[in-house]
């Protein structure tokens, strides 16, 4: 019990001179079973013992234009907490129609998962997009709303960038849209 007490002291003075909470460095000199009570305790229910890392933030299945069915995938700075939760991420998104990649910020809330992103980025058509020119490059942006778990949408802008013939340089920005699920 001594050693015990003299590592959470010296961990405690060690917190002090990094800047660090003396709490969480005298948990990890803590036995196993304090630990977990340690963090458990750290969470409080408004969400102030939470902190951020970096993990997936979401991901699923969606049909819509340029892209057709698309797959996504996102991860980024991710801080969790009891009434809502913000992401800072990058997604890429490919599908039959082309492909995207784009950066931005979500928050969701509630218990059923509902929440809003915005995100900015870069769509690249393949030959055959729903409502857009084939091989083009386009940059704008979107916003995600998912009204309840695993259930949403989106809708965004894009400009065309880019030389074209005359013939097509009229008309150079495209309305996105989709629909789908997942997490």
């Amino acid at each position: 019990m001594r050693t015990l007490r003299a590592g959470a002291t010296r961990a405690c003075c060690a917190a002090a001179l990094v800047g660090l909470a003396p709490s969480a460095l005298s948990a990890q000199a803590a036995p196993p079973s304090s630990v977990t009570a340690a963090s458990d305790s750290a969470r409080s229910p408004n969400g102030s013992g939470s902190r951020w890392q970096f993990d997936q933030c979401m991901g699923g299945l969606t049909y819509g234009a340029p892209l057709k069915w698309a797959l996504s995938y996102g991860m980024g700075w991710v801080r969790e907490s009891e009434k809502r939760d913000w992401c800072f991420l990058g997604a890429g998104k490919v599908g039959f129609g082309g492909a995207s990649f784009s950066v931005g910020v979500a928050n969701s809330m509630g218990h059923f998962g509902s929440g809003v992103a915005v995100t900015g980025g870069m769509l690249r058509t393949f030959n055959d997009p729903m409502g857009a020119l084939a091989k083009r490059t386009y940059v704008g942006g979107s916003v995600h709303i998912w009204p309840i778990l695993a259930l949403g949408g989106e809708v965004g802008y894009y400009h065309r960038v880019g030389t074209d013939p005359v013939a097509l340089a009229r008309g150079r920005g495209m309305i996105t849209w989709s629909t789908g699920f997942g997490f």
